[in-house]
């Protein structure tokens, strides 16, 4: 049954639904050369990563929620019987959307503490705890109601008696999913979430802070305060959105879902920028190392040592789960063995070694074919390994030279 109509909050939640939309879509035509640069890399090397699955996932959801949210809410021609079905559709899809962008949270701190045992445990069990409780919150006591101005829009002739008509009146309006502010429902969704996000965030911020402190190299600072900021930034533009949307619930039933399309759109941009600007620091860490020099702080003793020393050069050392190491080691495991001082060398930069790696990945020698592929680690022709190449031929040149 449809309640009484209040205009200032429907004006109010019109303006917020249209500015998220406005945003969301700039948001969408901005970042889509980079999805497709994302797209075009995980298709050449024939493997999907965990990043870039959850990169598409949140943004299909977050389009879903948009849609059908402001669907129900801007067309004004449904009826009790229509919005019956259609009620519970925008609800379902914002806990779809906000478990990919939690999963995305969890599975990031999950990486920053180095994927322990322990860490796993308390993550897994936190994320299975938050959807149980979201799914049954927002479900939970929802009824459908006409809001917006609803009005008269067809009349139907009931035959009740030979020669009397009635006229019976077929209200139509949009389509709302009612939660009574006083009972335990919806608003308890985004006190969840806001729980959630800060427990993971925290989670993320010590183990940053540790790498911080410990680490001395450039890029590693510069992509601990980048995560840094982008995890404070997440979190404090989440909550707010969160904390708002609770205030909203505890009062009238008009201004209940005023900010609802507002919280899927800061939720898809936030979410997003986590994968994208490790993905650009990641594609940033290739390019600088096809230019740089490689440095060699140990003796190559065997033909084992040299594969390995220039297989770590040049090889991706993420892995498909690695959504928070952009190709390179946030620091030394606790149980890898130390290099012993006698074994070191004074650092010898081999400058030839750069020029001929640039001419093999942009091409070759002499505008011959690619002789080795330094990510797939496989001779494109020869299946040969690169770090086998270079024995037999990138180090004998470097020798002539």
């Amino acid at each position: 049954m449809s309640q009484p109509f209040d205009v200032p909050a429907y004006t109010i939640a019109a303006y917020l639904r249209i500015a998220s939309i406005a945003v969301a879509l700039y948001d969408y035509l901005e970042t889509l050369p980079t999805i497709i640069r994302f797209f075009r890399e995980q298709y050449k090397s024939r493997r999907l990563s965990l990043s870039f699955v959850l990169l598409v996932l949140i943004r299909a959801s977050s389009i879903l929620v948009l849609t059908i949210s402001n669907v129900g809410f801007f067309y004004g021609k449904f009826t009790h019987a229509t919005c019956k079905k259609f009620f519970l559709l925008p609800p379902t899809f914002k806990v779809l959307q906000v478990m990919v962008s939690q999963a995305i949270l969890g599975v990031r701190a999950w990486n920053l503490a180095r994927r322990s045992r322990r860490s796993s445990y308390f993550l897994v069990t936190l994320y299975f705890i938050a959807c149980v409780l979201q799914w049954i919150t927002t479900l939970y006591q929802r009824t459908p109601d006409l809001g917006g101005p609803v009005h008269v829009s067809a009349r139907q002739q009931i035959l009740t008696s030979p020669g009397s008509l009635i006229l019976a009146i077929m209200q139509q309006g949009n389509c709302r999913a009612f939660n009574q502010a006083r009972q335990l429902g919806a608003w308890i969704y985004y006190a969840i979430a806001v729980v959630y996000d800060f427990s993971t965030t925290a989670v993320a911020v010590f183990y940053l802070l540790k790498y911080k402190m410990a680490s001395n190299n450039s890029l590693m600072s510069k992509v601990t305060r980048m995560m840094l900021y982008d995890g404070i930034g997440y979190f404090i533009a989440l909550a707010g959105v969160n904390v708002f949307n609770l205030i909203l619930y505890k009062k009238g039933q008009d201004i209940q879902t005023a900010a609802a399309s507002l919280a899927y759109c800061v939720s898809w941009i936030m979410s997003q920028r986590l994968l994208m600007h490790l993905y650009g620091v990641s594609r940033q860490r290739r390019d600088e190392s096809i230019e740089e020099a490689i440095t060699i702080t140990q003796n190559l003793d065997s033909a084992r040592i040299v594969s390995r020393a220039i297989r770590t050069q040049f090889e991706q050392k993420s892995g498909p789960l690695d959504l928070t190491i952009p190709d390179f080691d946030l620091g030394t495991d606790p149980g890898q063995a130390e290099i012993p001082d006698e074994n070191l060398e004074i650092q010898k930069i081999i400058h030839a070694v750069r020029d001929i790696v640039g001419k093999l990945i942009r091409g070759g020698h002499n505008g011959s074919q690619t002789q080795c592929t330094p990510y797939s680690a496989v001779h494109p022709t020869l299946e040969r390994p690169c770090s086998l190449y270079y024995l037999e031929v990138i180090q004998p040149k470097i020798a002539a030279s």
